[in-house]
């Protein structure tokens, strides 16, 4: 398996070392103990596991991708998007290696992406034909080739 580069990231979410959180068992241990609470995902079963020599029981819940915490990861950068933000800015904010990466999962959160170039394009045309020239470009061919003396 390849390794990727160590980097520095500012972090929200840290364990009482310093670390980043393990987001399996940040779903596993705060995330589905939370929705359970809310009522939003049922406790299925309970179920002993052995660490160590010592033994701790934990639940086990209704699995569902949406109902992950990652889930407000998306929420936020679809939210970001359709609002208008841009992708440079929305692939900086979480992260991303390109703006590619970004395009790639949320494009299709970006529904009006195209309106907004068609609307300035349509309000442009809706305009009164005010040449937005210099003067120079708009005097016939035949003047502007004709001595200073004969105009």
């Amino acid at each position: 398996m390849r390794q990727r580069k160590p980097i520095s990231a500012g972090l929200v979410l840290i364990t009482s070392q310093d670390n980043r959180v393990n987001y399996s068992k940040w779903n596993e241990l705060s995330w589905r103990p939370a929705l359970a609470a809310a009522g939003i995902v049922k406790k299925v079963s309970a179920e002993a596991e052995t660490y160590g020599g010592r033994s701790r029981r934990y639940r086990i819940y209704e699995l569902s991708r949406e109902d992950m915490f990652h889930v407000l990861r998306h929420t936020y950068a679809s939210t970001q998007l359709e609002a208008g933000e841009s992708i440079m800015s929305v692939s900086a904010w979480l992260g991303h290696a390109s703006p590619q990466t970004t395009l790639t999962h949320y494009a299709h959160f970006m529904p009006g992406a195209g309106r907004r170039g068609l609307a300035a394009m349509d309000e442009w045309f809706d305009q009164d034909p005010q040449p937005n020239v210099p003067e120079k470009s708009l005097a016939s061919p035949r003047t502007q080739s004709m001595p200073r003396s004969r105009r």
